[in-house]
């Protein structure tokens, strides 16, 4: 019976320190850059490009085409590209600019994949 009260207090423990632990390594929302898209697989860089993809297909369906910016971007000059396309882009804008890993992944794409934005000043 000892050994059980034992058992179940160690237990208890356990879960509350598994449970207040949980919170503080959760992680805000934050726009990937140069330092994420570098550490993740093809497949991670197809997944996030295809997501915008669909968030602007989604937004310019329920706009009824009167999009912002970067929707109309998506839907308009990059369906003229593949996903590969546009995971090479990125990857050779960081791997030649090493010392811009904190520009945006959004940022890379609008102004090496389209016209939407104007290209970076050197």
């Amino acid at each position: 019976m000892r050994l059980w009260v034992t058992g179940w207090i160690a237990g208890l423990v356990l879960l509350l320190g598994l449970t207040t632990a949980a919170p503080a390594q959760q992680k805000k929302a934050f726009l990937w850059n140069g330092n994420n898209w570098t550490q993740v697989s093809f497949e991670a860089k197809a997944g996030y490009v295809f997501g915008v993809g669909n968030l602007a297909d989604f937004e310019t369906a329920a706009t009824g085409g009167k999009v912002a910016c970067v929707s109309k971007a998506f839907t308009d000059e990059l369906k003229t590209k593949t996903v590969d396309q546009v995971i090479n882009e990125v990857d050779k804008y960081y791997k030649e600019n090493p010392a811009k890993m904190e520009t945006t992944v959004i940022e890379v794409i609008l102004r090496k994949c389209t016209t939407v934005c104007p290209p970076e000043k050197k």
